[in-house]
């Protein structure tokens, strides 16, 4: 018998996101779109010389000789589509998964097969909607050579492969709708609106407790600390009239840092140095701010830079350009400092991204106070492992011994041991406690801390207290009614908590207030949780995704149970695969449904009396009836 012929090559897997719900709403639509999307998938392949050697409606198998090519290819192919998403209403966009993978494959005429082939399209399988899923021979082959970052993801076990691939993310922004940020030189023209907007809306990262300092008059070096960020006053590139501006924009850009970040040693210089590397050596800071003002006629422009204090790399760079008069000179000032700061600690979160990867780099041994929170929500909160979960516990219980006076430590150690007793087995609900009390503490010292109430309402929750969740939930909404991380975390709670019953749960033409309170308030809880959604347009927090899933799941809302979880992606974890399995179930979509649920069983169990133990945990024991033949019907035994 004649061997195969075989070659090494790059193979990139594709097909679209919730594709079969997309032509049962609209066909005609669906097949235009895919039409054109077709289009720049070919003009890029082509121009890349690749070679589609296999397509089945919306799926595409794509050879490269490359894998550098193939992930430049694959990044072109995502932008160039999002862009075209971004002219489109949102039921026309159409979204990709793809896979890479580099392997030895077989020939068969013009088509290609084997193992090599197969591993590129299950990794497709376990990408993030709009994302890049690549396995570690194209990493190691890749990395260093392609402008971006990987985020490793462990082994995994795809299905039909007999052992395990280490997979890794591309982290490029790709499946984001919301309006990408530049972390390069070039400047940019900011939405001053959007700005405005997301520091009004989510607080993602909120520090406790310093004031700002003069620089260190030692000659000495001081060592490098994470969480030192030098101010340096604007520099003037205009007219006479705009040096106050300037230096008015400095004063409150470092003080404005010190507010937000208030764990973090914010230094404002008050004249700028000739030299930065002194600077740097003086203050021992990590980052240092920097920018210009150039003032024409009636139009102020502003360039703000976030250096990397190290190496003076740029880290983040952003341009605003504004109409001054008189009559909004302050009221400019004011939106432009909220706005640079909603980029850094805020929704934006960039200071905080950068410092959790010099953590990653560093070790998570004896982390300040700050850098311990850091840790948590820029790392931990994104993987959610046992491992990570350790790490988060321990250096919060050292961050709040450190530093007794740091409110943001003891709420995320409230929150932390909540997740603790939930997910990884830590606590029990008698050790609970710990959590409450810390809850607490950071209440006595912000007694307007949301987040403290929002992670005081999950223990209660968790020790069966529905009235004191009410309350707390209630409260914690109060203080933050446009926070996407409060809603999402206490519209979970309600949604779940109380004793509603199925027929009440399932009273879709209920009047408003008819379940808002009380033993079941079901519509409260979607309410907030529709409200957490659209607010948490960069999908920071998946709080609102799975219970939200659940809703629409006894709707009978397939596609849109599905999109809320595939806004969160996180293949792998058992209850992401589980509930992407009853979504995919009841758009009849077996292959797909088998593959999560297979997932899931492997995960946890495939016993029903083992998963009705993980409904009645989250108190979610009727959900679970109403869910019971779907289950039956995909395989639990």
């Amino acid at each position: 018998m004649e061997s195969a012929e075989r070659k090494l090559a790059a193979i990139l897997a594709m097909d679209v996101v919730d594709y079969s719900a997309k032509m049962s709403e609209d066909e005609q639509v669906t097949l235009r779109n895919l039409k054109e999307c077709r289009k720049i998938i070919e003009d890029v392949v082509s121009s890349q010389k690749g070679r589609v050697f296999n397509t089945a409606g919306d799926a595409f198998m794509i050879e490269f000789a490359s894998p550098v090519t193939a992930v430049e290819s694959a990044i072109k192919i995502q932008k160039q589509i999002r862009e075209r998403n971004n002219q489109l209403a949102e039921n026309e966009h159409l979204e990709f998964r793809m896979g890479l993978n580099m392997g030895d494959i077989m020939i068969e005429g013009e088509n290609l097969f084997g193992e090599g082939v197969n591993i590129a399209s299950r990794l497709e399988g376990i990408a993030p909607v709009g994302g890049i899923c690549v396995s570690e021979m194209v990493y190691s082959m890749t990395k260093g050579k392609v402008d971006i970052n990987f985020v490793d993801q462990g082994q995994k076990n795809l299905k039909n492969i007999d052992e395990p691939v280490r997979a890794f993310f591309v982290e490029q922004g790709i499946g984001e709708k919301s309006k990408s940020k530049k972390w390069s030189r070039a400047n940019t023209k900011f939405n001053i609106n959007w700005a405005i907007a997301g520091a009004i809306g989510i607080g993602a990262i909120v520090f406790a407790l310093t004031n700002n300092q003069q620089v260190p008059q030692e000659e000495n070096s001081a060592p490098a600390e994470l969480n030192t960020l030098v101010v340096i006053p604007l520099e003037n590139l205009g007219t006479d009239s705009s040096i106050n501006f300037a230096n008015g924009i400095s004063s409150d850009l470092a003080n404005g840092l010190s507010r937000a970040a208030k764990s973090m040693n914010v230094i404002n210089l008050g004249k700028r140095p000739e030299n930065l590397e002194q600077i740097t050596e003086k203050t021992g800071a990590s980052y240092i701010i920097s920018g210009n003002v150039r003032q024409a006629g009636d139009t102020i422009r502003l360039s703000v830079n976030l250096l990397d204090a190290l190496n003076l790399s740029t880290v983040w760079t952003e341009t605003y350009d504004k109409s001054m008069t008189a009559s909004n000179i302050f009221e400019l000032q004011d939106e432009i400092v909220k706005g640079v700061i909603n980029e850094l600690v805020g929704n934006g979160a960039i200071l905080a991204r950068d410092i959790a990867k010099e953590i990653e780099k560093k070790g998570t041994d004896n982390l300040s106070a700050y850098e311990c929170v850091t840790y948590v929500t820029q790392v931990h909160h994104k993987t959610w492992t046992s491992e990570t979960h350790n790490q988060a516990l321990e250096c919060l219980r050292a961050a709040v011994v450190s530093d007794p006076s740091y409110t943001d430590a003891w709420t995320y150690l409230s929150h932390e041991i909540a997740w603790g007793y939930s997910l990884f087995g830590t606590f029990t609900k008698e050790s609970l406690n710990e959590g409450l009390q810390a809850a607490d503490n950071a209440l006595k010292l912000d007694p307007e801390s949301a987040m403290a109430y929002s992670h005081k309402a999950k223990i209660l929750f968790f020790q069966g207290d529905w009235q004191a969740m009410y309350e707390a939930g209630e409260k914690a909404v109060s203080l933050a009614p446009a926070s996407s991380e409060v809603l999402g975390n206490v519209g979970q709670s309600m949604l779940w908590a109380g004793d509603c019953s199925i027929e009440e749960l399932t009273d879709f033409d209920a009047k408003p207030q008819t379940y808002a309170s009380g033993r079941c308030g079901w519509q409260t809880a979607f309410q907030y949780l529709i409200k957490a959604y659209e607010l948490d347009t960069t999908n920071n927090f998946p709080y609102e995704n799975y219970a939200l899933h659940d809703y629409y799941s006894i709707r009978g809302e397939h596609s849109l149970a599905l999109q809320a979880m595939e806004r969160a992606p996180a293949p792998g974890f058992y209850w992401w695969d589980f509930k992407v399995g009853i979504s995919q179930a009841g758009l009849i979509n077996k292959d797909k449904a088998d593959a999560h649920f297979s997932a899931a069983f492997e995960a946890k169990s495939n016993k029903l009396s083992d998963w009705r133990k993980e409904y009645e945990f989250w108190n979610a024991s009727n959900f679970f009836e109403i869910f019971k033949p779907t289950f039956i019907e995909n395989g639990l035994e």
